[in-house]
């Protein structure tokens, strides 16, 4: 039985994927154009990271690299789909048993952007995320994580909680893990498989003056 599996890549729509230049965003279709809902797809030929589907067919990879290669196991025949990514930020891709066509381009369907702004709508208006968002995002680290955020400003490479007492201020949010205040700088410390829960605070009055600034607040296994 011949199967059909169109692949849609996305890269760079609106401020929530400007300030992020590789980040990978897709939708996996069947032939009826039917959404392939939680199925996995792996990118990278080291150290690959997996991510399924959502109830779209739509999957990202914040922190991607557009030279690396995108892959995705036909369950029916056992075949590995390779997609070379070589760079480009929209691919459609028709899969016939063993072997593809890959056609590129740099503008997206209006489908696949309104995917987007739709994904986005949902992340930006939640300062919680789970386990199981950071796994289905892809996310690599603690940055990653962050910058789909609600509240989360990166300032000259230096990150700031909105509406905090003072945005400007040289003084970082505080880190807190596990119950435990911490500098900000554990973030590059913490294994993002060992993260359960992520919690971004405006109002951190409970940790003192530390909190001044807004926290981070961490869960761990």
């Amino acid at each position: 039985m011949r199967l059909f599996v169109f692949l849609m890549i996305f890269l760079g729509c609106g401020e929530w994927l400007s300030a992020q230049s590789d980040t990978l965003v897709g939708v996996l279709k069947d032939v009826s154009q039917k959404a392939i809902k939680r199925y996995p797809v792996t990118l990278g030929r080291v150290n690959p990271v997996t991510v399924k589907t959502n109830g779209k067919g739509m999957f990202m990879f914040p922190g991607a690299n557009l030279q690396d290669t995108l892959f995705v196991k036909i369950k029916k025949t056992k075949n590995q789909l390779e997609v070379p990514l070589n760079g480009y930020n929209y691919i459609t891709i028709t899969l016939e048993n063993s072997t593809f066509n890959a056609d590129r381009s740099k503008d997206p369907s209006e489908e696949i952007q309104r995917m987007i702004m739709a994904e986005r709508n949902r992340l930006i208006s939640s300062s919680v995320m789970t386990r199981e968002d950071i796994r289905r995002l892809g996310c690599r680290d603690m940055d990653s994580v962050l910058k789909r955020m609600s509240g989360v400003t990166y300032m000259d490479g230096k990150i700031r909680i909105r509406a905090s007492a003072s945005l400007t201020s040289p003084t970082d949010p505080l880190v807190v893990v596990d119950g435990i205040p911490m500098d900000l700088s554990i973030l590059n410390t913490i294994a993002i498989e060992d993260v359960q829960e992520v919690s971004v605070l405006k109002d951190a009055g409970q940790y003192g003056a530390r909190g001044a600034n807004g926290a981070i607040v961490i869960k761990t296994k």
